[in-house]
């Protein structure tokens, strides 16, 4: 988006992410400073008719959030979509973007799959860049996301809630961290910390039930692998001495 936009009109300013609605048909004069401006060009007899009267307007509710959400991250993964993705793509777009600028009953149900997909990939992308803050509750998510807790909930319903997710997000940084053999090895206990468990042997139980191991079998696991690699530099003919088992890493959160 652009940093900086405006019409002859100096009230007509557009700032850094903002969404607003061009029509085509009528004079247009801007001026684009610093940045770049993402088009989106849309034949006029796909959209409600009373998509004509938001001319400069922007799209401020939270559904237009979510269609410059999807915009932006259509733009950086357009070159990755296969041909026979792309009309997939171009109808959940439409349906959003009519929902955005009408925001009626009809359009609404039309576009209802897009939208929770894209609000609940919202709220994905918010836990993770605030997953280690200590205040991360469903108040502070539906506050700074926009959205009612009944919604936030129906949206997790099907995978143990919204703080399950959060925990288990936790969890698996915290894996991470202990598994990870370019790290000092670190105490637990603060590692437990770290990651919102405050409650060292809940966070034990917690583990064990998500990863079939406890933290410090993970620690020596660890350990084990790096000797193991030490001696098969060392010592090429000892390079397959079993070292003790290994747990994937990345299973995607659902």
């Amino acid at each position: 988006m652009a940093d900086l936009c405006r019409w002859t009109n100096p009230q007509s300013i557009k700032t850094a992410g903002d969404l607003f609605v061009l029509d085509a048909a009528k004079i247009n004069e801007s001026v684009v400073e610093a940045g770049d401006v993402i088009s989106l060009v849309v034949p006029r007899d796909l959209l409600p008719s009373q998509t004509a009267l938001l001319h400069g307007h922007s799209l401020v509710s939270g559904i237009g959030r979510l269609l410059g959400d999807h915009l932006l991250s259509l733009f950086r993964n357009l070159e990755h979509l296969a041909s026979h993705e792309i009309p997939y793509v171009v109808q959940s777009t439409l349906q959003l973007l009519t929902a955005a600028v009408s925001s009626t009953p009809d359009s609404l149900g039309e576009a209802s799959n897009p939208i929770r997909d894209m609000l609940h990939d919202r709220i994905l992308r918010y836990i993770d860049a605030h997953l280690l803050d200590t205040n991360l509750a469903p108040d502070r998510i539906c506050r700074d996301v926009g959205l009612s807790r009944a919604k936030l909930y129906q949206l997790f319903e099907g995978s143990g809630g919204v703080m399950r997710q959060i925990q288990r997000k936790r969890l698996r940084r915290a894996y991470q961290m202990l598994a990870d053999p370019n790290r000092p090895q670190p105490h637990i206990a603060e590692v437990a910390w770290r990651h919102g468990f405050a409650n060292e042997k809940y966070f034990f139980r917690l583990f064990k039930a998500e990863f079939g191991h406890t933290p410090g079998e993970t620690l020596e696991n660890m350990r084990n692998s790096v000797l193991k690699a030490e001696v098969a530099q060392h010592h090429p003919e000892h390079a397959n001495l079993p070292s003790g088992w290994t747990l994937p890493f990345g299973t995607p959160d659902h």
